[in-house]
């Protein structure tokens, strides 16, 4: 019950979080330059927002059954390939 109400919710929080992503994505861009700092896709930025979303959701949802949902710091970005597709359970 409450993995389907993750991905419920998730599917109607995606349509916040990655237009924010994405506004979020191009900040960081011209900072990214201004600062000297490695170029980050935007999908690594969005896949960041999402895996932190699934981890709200499980601390809220999840956590209460027993299971720990833990967030990704922005510091492991470079690894993140998760990408956010119409056929992803999460």
């Amino acid at each position: 019950m409450a993995v389907l109400a993750l991905l419920l919710v998730r599917g109607v929080l995606l349509w916040l979080v990655v237009p924010l992503a994405f506004c979020f994505w191009l900040l960081l861009t011209p900072a990214r330059a201004l600062f000297r700092r490695r170029y980050v896709g935007v999908g690594r930025v969005i896949g960041w927002f999402d895996l932190n979303l699934v981890a709200l959701i499980g601390q809220v949802l999840i956590r209460p059954f027993g299971r720990r949902v833990d967030f990704t710091a922005w510091s492991a970005i470079s690894s993140i390939d998760h990408r956010v597709s119409l056929i992803d359970p999460a």
